[in-house]
């Protein structure tokens, strides 16, 4: 019997001998070696590792405003400039720029374009310019007193780079803010500038090449008088330091009650007036003496002095 033990013990000593020989790392085991690296997860390359590649979204071009007019609007595609003509007070000695004015189309549609000419360079920026549009002409004169409000599209485009505090070019129209004004009154002396959007309008662009804005201006406490001839509204953007044409499309005029009114220059009705008043017969006409012609005084046109 104690024969028997002895043997089963020595049988169980020597099977765990065997297992625990079993778990003993071999020489060839690299993976507990101690040249090898010890990973817990999934071997990852350099390739995977590295950081993507960041690039730039390419800048797309918004598509340009689908502009809405009225059939009462001025369009200015039939290539006429419907008064429009800059503002000059002292040759352009003050902050009044001269401007070239023209029809030309953008983005598909024509439209009155302002390009600024004169450069302040103790400023270092473009000067202001101010595009009158005689009203009489417009509307007529006897219809002065009903126009009430007014609307219009502008546009701004870049034609010169502006320059960031970085030092950045950057092709861009920058700022667009100005105003309207108007001479209103018995005298067309009193300097109004119509309430709403029209009265400070601003916006600015520094991605693509141009920036749109639509205004609208009311006159509430002051307004055209019928009968007078030197009613004006004048258009005026702030000067800015880049050199950016302005586009002025869909010019029109409502009267009380929101209805627009029609424009009478360039249909033939204003020349006919003109012509009425111009042209008499040779048998009417009398010879002009020299004491007639001493007496004769030239009309003085003001009423087109505006503040910023």
């Amino acid at each position: 019997m104690n024969k028997k033990i002895v043997l089963i013990l020595t049988a169980f000593l020597f099977a765990s001998a065997v297992s625990s020989c079993s778990m003993t790392p071999s020489g060839n085991d690299q993976s507990q070696s101690g040249d090898a690296e010890v990973t817990t997860g999934p071997a990852v390359t350099e390739e995977e590792s590295s950081d993507p590649e960041v690039t730039e979204e390419e800048y797309v071009e918004p598509d340009y405003p689908e502009l809405v007019s009225d059939e009462n609007s001025i369009t200015f595609d039939d290539g006429d400039l419907y008064t429009a003509h800059c503002m000059n007070e002292k040759n352009f000695e003050n902050d009044e720029s001269n401007c070239r004015l023209s029809v030309a189309d953008f983005k598909g549609t024509k439209q009155l374009k302002i390009e600024v000419l004169d450069f302040d360079n103790e400023k270092g920026k473009y000067k202001t310019p101010k595009i009158v549009f005689d009203m009489d002409e417009l509307v007529g004169s006897e219809n002065l007193s009903k126009v009430k409000s007014f609307s219009c599209d502008i546009t701004q485009v870049a034609v010169g780079d502006f320059k960031g505090n970085d030092g950045v070019m950057l092709h861009v129209p920058g700022n667009l803010m100005g105003t309207f004004g108007s001479n209103v009154g018995e005298d067309c002396s009193d300097w109004y500038v119509p309430t709403g959007s029209a009265s400070e309008y601003a916006t600015a662009e520094w991605q693509c090449s141009w920036v749109h804005t639509h205004v609208e201006g009311k006159w509430l406490l002051k307004g055209f008088v019928d009968g007078t001839t030197d009613s004006t509204l004048v258009f005026m953007r702030w000067s800015i330091p880049n050199q950016a044409d302005v586009y002025i499309d869909n010019l029109t005029f409502y009267d009380e009650d929101g209805k627009s009114i029609p424009i009478i220059y360039g249909t033939g009705e204003a020349a006919a007036e003109t012509e009425s008043e111009d042209v008499t017969s040779a048998e009417d006409e009398a010879p002009v003496t020299e004491a007639e012609e001493n007496t004769e005084t030239t009309e003085e046109t003001g009423g087109e002095n505006g503040a910023e």
